[in-house]
C-alpha cells in the first residue's frame, strides 16, 4: 500500500491513499471512488468492481481513494470504543463470571493494541492468553459455557468471539487434536473479525438492511483481520488462512474468495460453523436469538453442502441440542435450568429452579429427563427475570473459577 500522495497533487481535495488490491473483490462494489493522482476518478464509488485483468490494469495506472472515509483496514476519523484501553473492575461483575469477564476484558485489551498498531510480542502473550483460556474451559467445560450463556456484561464482539474459540476448543479436543494446535485455532477464532469489530457494532443496532458500503466491508472483513493481524506479527499460516476463509463455504457461495471443497483449510471449516452457531444463539436488534433445538437443525441443514458433514456431526455430538446455562420451560409448566451436557443429546442435566407460578425456589433439585415423564418444551428469552436471579453456585459449584470436585 503506498501512501504520501497529498493535498496539492489532486487540486486541494482529502489526502489519497492507493488500496491494497486484497480490498477489491471482483463483482463487489466500490467504498469509494478510484482516481488517478490527479484527483480525476477511474471509477465511481457504488460501480461493480471489475474482473482481475481489469483491476491489475488499473493497478499499474496508480489508482487511489480519499483517506477521510472508514474503511476496517484504515484508522477511523473517530476513535471508537474498541480502541480505547478497557477498565476492569474486579467487584463489579459476580463470582461466577469472574473468570469469563476477566478474560472478556483481555481480550478487549488485545483488540485495542492490535487496531491501534501498538503491538509489541503480541504472537507470544497472546498465545499464552490462550493457554490461559483452555485451562479455564479445562476446569469445568459445561459451567464455562454456562457462564458464557448467562453473562449479560461483556461486549458481542467480545464475548461472541470467546463462545466460538469455546465451541472450537471442545470440539477439536473430542477430535483428538494436540493442545498446541487448538491454541493456534483457537488464537484464530478470536481474531477472525478484528478487522470488522466497529462495524459489527454498528450493525448490531441496524434494523435495516446493510448499504453497499456494509455489504462490501463485511464481505472483506475477513481479509483485513487477517492484515491488521499479520501487522501484528503473526505469521502461523493455520491462523491467518482459518481467518482469511471461516466464511467460505463448500459450495463457493461464501466470501471474500469464494473458495469450495478441498480449498478451505479444515480450521476454517471448524471455526466457520463455531462462528454460525455463536451468531446464531445471540439476539440481534433485528432478530432474537435462535436457541438450542433451532440453532442446531439450522446448521444441520446446511452440512454437506454449506458446511463440512463430519465436522458438523462432530459439532453437534460435542455440543449437543441444549447448551448449559439455557432456561427452559417444562411439559410440567416448571422452569428449569441446563445445567450439564450428557451423552443423550436430547436428555442434559436439569434441575427445577421456578414452579409452576414461576416463583423461584429455594432448592433446585434435578429432574429426571430419560423417563420421558418430563420433557422440554420451549426456550425462556434472555430478558427472563429470573436470569439474574438465579444461584449460580447451587446449579454448578463453584463454577469455572475452581477445579471439579
Amino acid at each position: 500500500m503506498r501512501e504520501g500522495v497529498d493535498e496539492g497533487h489532486n487540486g486541494g481535495q482529502m489526502p489519497l491513499r492507493q488500496p491494497d488490491k486484497e480490498m477489491l473483490v471482483p463483482g463487489s462494489l466500490l467504498p469509494w471512488d478510484l482516481m488517478d493522482v490527479d484527483g480525476r476518478i477511474l471509477l465511481a464509488k457504488g460501480t461493480p468492481v471489475p474482473d482481475s485483468h481489469r483491476i491489475n490494469d488499473l493497478w499499474t495506472r496508480s489508482y487511489y481513494r480519499e483517506i477521510e472515509e472508514s474503511n476496517p483496514t484504515f484508522a477511523n476519523a473517530t476513535p471508537s470504543p474498541w480502541r480505547m484501553k478497557p477498565q476492569w473492575q474486579e467487584g463489579a461483575v459476580p463470582k461466577f463470571f469472574q473468570s469469563v469477564g476477566r478474560l472478556s476484558w483481555q481480550l478487549e485489551g488485545f483488540y485495542c493494541e492490535i487496531l491501534n498498531g501498538h503491538v509489541e510480542s503480541f504472537v507470544d502473550r497472546f498465545l499464552e492468553y490462550v493457554r490461559f483460556l483452555q485451562i479455564q474451559i479445562g476446569k469445568d467445560a459445561d459451567a464455562f459455557l454456562a457462564s458464557m450463556e448467562l453473562f449479560d456484561e461483556g461486549r458481542y464482539g467480545t464475548v461472541h468471539a470467546l463462545h466460538s474459540a469455546t465451541l472450537c476448543e471442545l470440539v477439536s479436543l473430542h477430535q483428538g487434536v494436540r493442545p498446541e494446535m487448538r491454541r493456534v485455532l483457537i488464537a484464530a477464532a478470536l481474531t477472525r473479525d478484528v478487522g470488522f469489530l466497529e462495524l459489527q457494532d454498528e450493525l448490531n443496532l441496524q434494523k435495516d438492511s446493510l448499504n453497499s458500503r456494509q455489504q462490501n466491508q463485511v464481505r472483506l472483513h475477513p481479509i483485513a483481520s487477517a492484515r491488521l493481524i499479520h501487522d501484528a506479527g503473526v505469521r502461523d499460516k493455520d491462523w491467518l488462512s482459518a481467518i482469511e476463509q471461516h466464511h467460505e463455504r463448500l459450495n463457493g457461495s461464501g466470501y471474500p474468495n469464494e473458495l469450495s471443497g478441498d480449498n478451505i483449510c479444515p480450521w476454517a471449516r471448524l471455526l466457520g460453523i463455531a462462528d454460525i452457531y455463536s451468531a446464531m444463539t445471540k439476539p440481534r436488534a433485528y432478530r432474537p436469538a435462535f436457541q438450542g433445538p433451532n440453532a442446531i437443525h439450522s446448521i444441520f441443514q446446511t452440512r454437506g453442502s454449506l458446511v463440512d458433514e463430519a465436522v458438523t456431526q462432530t459439532f453437534i455430538r460435542v455440543l449437543g441440542v441444549y447448551p448449559p446455562g439455557a432456561l427452559v420451560r417444562l411439559s410440567t409448566d416448571e422452569i428449569g435450568v441446563i445445567t450439564r451436557r450428557t451423552e443423550n443429546m436430547k436428555c442434559p442435566e436439569l434441575r427445577v429452579v421456578a414452579d409452576s407460578s414461576d416463583k423461584l425456589l429455594q432448592i433446585y433439585h434435578p429432574r429426571d429427563l430419560t423417563d420421558g415423564l418430563t420433557t422440554i418444551q420451549d426456550f425462556l428469552p434472555r430478558s427472563n427475570r429470573l436470569r439474574s436471579r438465579l444461584n449460580y453456585r447451587q446449579l454448578w459449584g463453584e463454577g469455572p473459577v475452581a477445579l471439579r470436585r
